[in-house]
Formats: structure tokens, sequence, C-alpha cells
């Protein structure tokens, strides 16, 4: 049943974290069923692997705000009830995720007959462990002794490229003076703050991940207009890029409507 939900939820070119993966054998397994989607597992015990559109990394789960970019789906199997800080986990993974990514979770239901002497979490704590993180619960369902979780990000940041603070910059995000950027989620779009384009007059290589370490805690950036490569770096990191010639106003409006 897992992996019927796990692979609706997989997009083609998407990107995809699996948290306590272990070995990495499942992430194996759908690396090859969906070549075109890139794969991210971390566990504390696995060696580093690159293969392909595998990624194995070792690392702990509530260490996932240190890997590059944004995930479509981030995901943990019978893992959550051995992570030390469960809830901080969640927050962060809901951090992490992409425009319309979801986190799903399937662990041992509280009182499981596993054999192993764990304590698990009911669907109860489950749900208001997901809501205290900040997450909106999409699906919470038990299959016998094992519980699913579907959650999804309340809120986004997003970076719109500037000069006047009145219109989009209609050129190339890399050239504008400054970013706005803004919270934005459950129809609603709050200004947090500008920051200044120390790299506009700058015409080195890579410029536009220089730049977009500026505001790499959004995942949404809005902009005229933005290079080839640039965009294809930007989009393989699961940045959402919206290009809009106009009002920054406007570009907020339409926003607030679209899909998240």
């Amino acid at each position: 049943m897992f992996e019927e939900v796990l692979k609706s939820l997989i997009s083609e070119e998407g990107r995809v974290l699996e948290v306590g993966c272990g070995s990495g054998a499942l992430l194996r397994s759908l690396a090859r069923e969906f070549p075109r989607t890139n794969f991210v597992g971390v566990d504390p015990y696995v060696e580093r692997v690159e293969e392909g559109n595998l990624l194995l990394i070792p690392g702990r789960a509530e260490e996932v705000e240190r890997i590059p970019g944004w995930f479509h789906l981030i995901f943990s199997v019978h893992s959550l009830h051995h992570f030390s800080f469960p809830g901080e986990f969640l927050r962060k993974a809901g951090e992490k995720l992409a425009v319309g990514g979801r986190v799903l979770i399937w662990d041992w239901d509280y009182g499981a007959r596993t054999g192993i002497p764990e304590r698990y979490f009911s669907r109860e704590e489950l749900r208001d462990m997901a809501l205290a993180a900040g997450l909106k619960v999409m699906r919470l369902e038990g299959f016998g002794e094992e519980n699913l979780v579907e959650a999804g990000a309340r809120w986004h940041r997003v970076a719109v490229a500037t000069d006047d603070g009145e219109t989009v910059f209609p050129k190339m995000f890399g050239r504008a003076s400054f970013f706005y950027v803004y919270r934005w989620g459950e129809g609603v779009v709050e200004f947090e703050g500008k920051r200044r384009n120390i790299h506009r007059d700058n015409f080195q290589h890579l410029k536009t991940y220089d730049v977009y370490r500026l505001v790499e805690d959004c995942n949404t950036i809005i902009t005229g207009n933005i290079g080839k490569k640039g965009e294809a770096r930007l989009e393989a990191l699961g940045v959402n890029i919206i290009k809009f010639k106009g009002k920054l106003n406007d570009a907020l409006e339409k926003l607030k409507e679209a899909r998240r």
C-alpha cells in the first residue's frame, strides 16, 4: 500500500528525499523506475554514493536543512520513531519542500507487535506533531499496525527581483538591484524584508548561483527574465521560477491564487 501512495506522489523531473534510507535499496529501485527524477537519501550509517540520478549521503534526520535545494517529496519509512527529535525533523522537512511538495511518513502504530521493544506513535500523536511543526495534514490513515501521514507546507518564501520596489525587474534576474522577500501561504502574502543584490554588476561564471545564495531560503523567485543556463540550474534545485513583467503587487496577487 505504501509504495502505491509513494509512487503516486513522484513527479518526473522532480526531486525526492528519503530520510532514514538505510542501505538505499528502495531508492535504488525507484531511481531505476523513474530515471528522470532525482533521488537523494540520507542516513547516519550510509556511505556517500553518487550513481546517475541517485545520491546517498550520511547525515541525521534533523540536519535535512543542510541538503541544497528543495524537494517535491520527502518521505520516511519505519524510521520516524528512531529520530532523536521527530518534531524538529518534521518542521525542517516542511521548510525544505518545493511548491506543491509533500512530506510522507509511514511508520508503526502505537502498540504494534513488531517483536522489538520500541515505542511507536499513535495517529493522533503523528497528527499533533505535524501540526505543531507548521504542516497541514492532507491525509492520516491507519493500515493494520501501520500509519500513513501525508502533509504539506503552510508557508513558503518568495523573492521578487526589483529595482524600485514597485515593479518586477524586467531584465535578467541577476541584474536586479534588490530582492523583496515575502512569506506566502494560506492566501496571504506578507513582506519580510529587502535584500541588496551585491552581485548586480558582476559577470562571473555561474553568477546565477551566487545571486540565488542571497535568497536561498526562498523556494520561489519572481523575475522578468533569467538566463537559460541559470534557469536550468535553479530548476534542478527544485526552485519555482515565475516570469512576470509588470507591477510587483500584481505579481503578488497572482501568487495568492497559485497552487502551493
